[in-house]
């Protein structure tokens, strides 16, 4: 099966991934993405610049390209496209091209962390409290310092603050757009990926100790069959309204094993790769489902430990076409040599 990766951006790894699962059966990985220098496209076996998926040409870009080049999967990456996926999915099922994605409603809640804050609240899951925030601007002495202050639309750890007084909390409420204030977790930080089938079931669940992170994604990190995050992964699954496919959550469990979810993302992880080596192939559960077999609960090496370097792609710009932007219809294909 062809497997397109939407918005490879650096996603290296993960286009690495579905190569080796694909590739034995003859299969080959695409990429699209907005910006013609995107790393991870130049790994794949051939990629397209796209238009961004908030232009009215996107759909059809797409398409094009998937009619070209038989390409039955497409794995969304990005946060902000997951929407647009979501609502064209109907359309992509009709000319028989699946999109790996969850439904609108999950998607909305995993976006903004009000929404997540609400949904993890009234679905009984635990996670820390929010502040309300007119209390917050007032100053009150009383809140319970420390406190974690970040965008409700942010995405990784970009904007997070930990503020320890009001003065912290008043400056950082200041220059924060659309604040959500929360008090601050404790204890060990993991990512739990999990693969939810088209039953909204929890088919695996693969905890990972965050031991280091480096721009908000994980950089060194070891699994861990943790009782508390695999049972909290398939309460999450039942809560969600409608998820589906490859989704991860992170959580802070304290000394006394209790976790707090603190995150839900509702696509591919960057810590993913993991999970995959550990055993949990989401892309070949994807594949099995899309091609109508039973997908099956794969087990997973507990102890599996994982550190990152940089890495880098070369190429000649001036031996490319220079195609920022492109409409349907149009070809601007670059093989990798």
């Amino acid at each position: 099966m062809n497997v397109l990766v939407s918005s490879a951006g650096r996603r290296g790894a993960l286009i690495r991934l579905i190569r080796e699962t694909v590739q034995p059966r003859g299969g080959c990985v695409y990429a699209v993405d907005a910006a013609p220098w995107s790393s991870a496209c130049r790994l794949a076996d051939e990629w397209r610049v796209v238009p961004p998926f908030s232009d009215a040409n996107f759909f059809d870009s797409i398409v094009s390209f998937c009619k070209q080049r038989d390409i039955r999967l497409i794995v969304p990456t990005h946060d902000c496209e997951l929407p647009v996926y979501a609502k064209l999915r109907p359309l992509f099922h009709e000319l028989g091209i699946h999109v790996a994605c969850s439904g609108s409603a999950t998607i909305q809640i995993a976006r903004n962390k009000h929404e997540t804050a609400k949904f993890l609240r009234q679905a009984g899951l635990p996670s820390p409290a929010e502040i309300d925030l007119d209390r917050a601007l007032r100053g009150d002495t009383t809140l319970p310092y420390p406190l974690v202050v970040k965008p409700s639309d942010g995405s990784g750890s970009r904007g997070v603050q930990i503020v320890t007084d009001a003065e912290e909390l008043t400056f950082y409420l200041r220059r924060t757009t659309n604040p959500i204030v929360q008090q601050c977790a404790e204890g060990r930080e993991y990512t739990t990926n999990l693969f939810v089938n088209r039953s909204h079931r929890c088919l695996v669940a693969v905890p990972h100790w965050r031991v280091e992170t480096r721009g908000g994604e994980v950089s060194k990190c070891m699994t861990v069959r943790h009782p508390s995050l695999i049972d909290l992964a398939s309460r999450l699954a039942d809560a969600l309204p409608d998820p589906y496919g490859a989704l991860c959550f992170q959580a802070f469990v304290s000394s006394d094993g209790q976790a707090q979810v603190i995150e839900i993302n509702a696509r591919f992880g960057g810590g993913y790769p993991i999970a995959h080596q550990a055993g949990a192939n989401f892309v070949q559960m994807l594949i099995d489902d899309v091609e109508g077999r039973e997908v099956s609960q794969p087990d997973w090496s507990d102890g599996l430990a994982m550190t990152r370097w940089d890495d880098a792609v070369f190429w000649h710009p001036q031996q490319e076409t220079a195609a920022p932007e492109l409409t349907a219809g149009e070809s601007n294909l670059r093989r990798v040599a």
